[in-house]
């Protein structure tokens, strides 16, 4: 499966402002039950979700998630606790929100920039007087 080109924002706030209780809030859900389906992710934002902005959902898979930004979602930016993913040119920023540190289990080189407990140079481009914006 591919998935190329989207926004997703806001998952799990409904358009009155409350939380929805009975949904994941995840940007991103790419698996479940431990099937292995391979995804390819790129050219992607995450914005703002109520959860994670990309997860790996125990999906055992190799995916590759390229090119994409995941900024002030409530948990993680990018949430890959296991497999063997591939990561390249992905951008995770923090302005608004708190949250956890990114986790990226496989192979990810320094051509991605990860939240860590402080932004990147990179997240500039996705902020106007401190919150974030899409580019």
């Amino acid at each position: 499966m591919t998935i190329e080109y989207s926004l997703s924002y806001g998952n799990g706030t409904l358009t009155d402002g409350t939380t929805n209780v009975n949904g994941d809030r995840n940007g991103y859900k790419l698996g479940g039950d431990d099937l292995a389906v391979n995804h390819i992710v790129r050219h992607d934002i995450a914005y703002k979700n109520g959860h994670h902005g990309f997860t790996y959902n125990s999906n055992p898979g190799t995916m590759t998630i390229s090119n994409n930004a995941s900024i002030d979602n409530t948990e993680r930016n990018f949430a890959f606790d296991k497999g063997t993913s591939v990561f390249r040119r992905n951008t995770s920023c923090r302005f608004a929100a708190s949250g956890s540190t990114d986790k990226t289990a496989g192979d990810a080189d320094s051509s991605s920039q990860f939240w860590t407990g402080t932004n990147g140079s990179r997240c500039s481009a996705y902020s106007f007087g401190g919150t974030a914006v899409t580019p």
